[in-house]
């Protein structure tokens, strides 16, 4: 690894938390906002686009952060090659199918539809 992705990768982390930082406090504030309006309410507050919005990104940059912080742990205190590149993989994958099921269930809330089929689940 050379010096200059270390850099790169230590300005994407602070990027991540500075980025963080307010979305978090919004989510505080939507949380005390949405409690004990029931489902009704959450699904009012999710049919605006403003919050919809806000929500997904929280949630995009939220699952960014915690694959950069794991690929921080996972190079730091695994050294055999092969484990280290599983891990590696496993947490980009697990981020990006957190993320994919993030935004397609947000946009589901956000146009009105259940977020799941009837019949699919519980």
């Amino acid at each position: 690894m050379s010096e200059r992705e270390g850099a790169g990768e230590w300005t994407a982390e602070r990027l991540s938390s500075l980025i963080l930082a307010p979305l978090s406090l919004w989510g505080v504030w939507a949380g005390f906002e949405l409690a004990g309006g029931g489902y009704e309410g959450a699904l009012a507050w999710m049919a605006q686009p403003v919050n919809a919005t806000l929500l997904g990104l929280t949630l995009l940059v939220s699952f960014w952060h915690m694959n950069m912080g794991f690929k921080v742990i996972v190079e730091d205190y695994i050294h055999r090659d092969g484990t280290k590149g599983l891990l590696l993989g496993l947490s980009a994958l697990i981020c990006l199918a957190l993320s994919a099921a993030s935004v397609f269930f947000i946009v589901r809330l956000a146009l009105g539809s259940a977020p799941l089929p009837a019949g699919f689940g519980v």
